[in-house]
């Protein structure tokens, strides 16, 4: 059930203007590309398994959301290799397309790495080199507006804005601040700790308030990988709990 597909790499000069169009971009100069090992995000409801963790609103129609988190310290010593992925979107929980924007968070060989992506699923991450630290405070929106979505990124701490534009037609079904499992089910989850989102409104209203909330784990089969705390007015924390 998985359409598996692979990273694409953030070099801006990639980038064209059938696919994103960078409306903005401020801050620091640029971070190291991102590494080349493949990690798939999915559509929830593609994926036999739980790859993705937090909450998404459903029932009603979503053109915008929004939220805020603080970038965790990933614990590499006993998941080397490993990834996970904190992000902001609109559809994709029932649907097979997402509007997303967030990073990665990888462990390579015991160091930690950090990578900002947008993405419109089916089609490929686009990486954006930008730094992005443990201990950031990051800010992220998509909002739709008839065929046109927008998708920007902020990191308040290192001072820089990322603003995408996407023209096309969405399912706008569901909305979501999610962890998501970048090892398409299979490899480990990064220890990242725990993440607090908060701030996060969907359609202007609070998250427990804004519609029907769908809480997911990360999961291997019957085992649990990350739990969710329940949502207070605009926010909840998902812990991590194994690899």
């Amino acid at each position: 059930m998985t359409i598996h597909r692979l990273r694409a790499l953030a070099a801006l000069a990639a980038l064209t203007p059938a696919l994103l169009t960078v409306a903005a971009s401020t801050g620091t100069p640029a971070a190291a590309a991102a590494p080349t090992r493949a990690f798939p995000h999915h559509s929830h409801y593609l994926h036999d398994d739980q790859t993705w963790g937090g909450y998404a609103v459903t029932g009603g129609t979503y053109t915008s959301v929004s939220g805020s988190w603080t970038v965790p310290t990933l614990d590499c010593a006993d998941t080397p290799d490993s990834s996970v992925s904190p992000w902001i979107g609109i559809d994709g929980f029932t649907s097979q397309t997402v509007e997303q924007i967030g990073f990665d968070q990888d462990c390579s060989n015991g160091a930690a790495g950090y990578y900002p992506w947008v993405e419109m699923y089916p089609a490929d991450s686009i990486y954006f080199n930008k730094p992005v630290q443990a201990g950031d405070q990051i800010t992220a929106s998509v909002t739709v507006k008839g065929t046109s979505c927008t998708l920007t990124e902020s990191d308040t701490t290192q001072h820089w804005t990322k603003t995408y534009h996407e023209s096309g037609s969405y399912q706008l079904s569901s909305a979501e601040a999610i962890v998501e499992d970048l090892g398409d089910g299979v490899g480990p989850v990064a220890d990242f700790g725990s993440i607090a989102f908060s701030n996060v409104t969907v359609n202007g209203s609070p998250l427990a308030s804004a519609g029907t909330l769908n809480s997911t784990d990360l999961s291997r089969g019957d085992t649990p990988l990350t739990s969710n705390s329940q949502p207070s007015g605009s926010g909840y924390t998902i812990n991590w709990l194994q690899s």
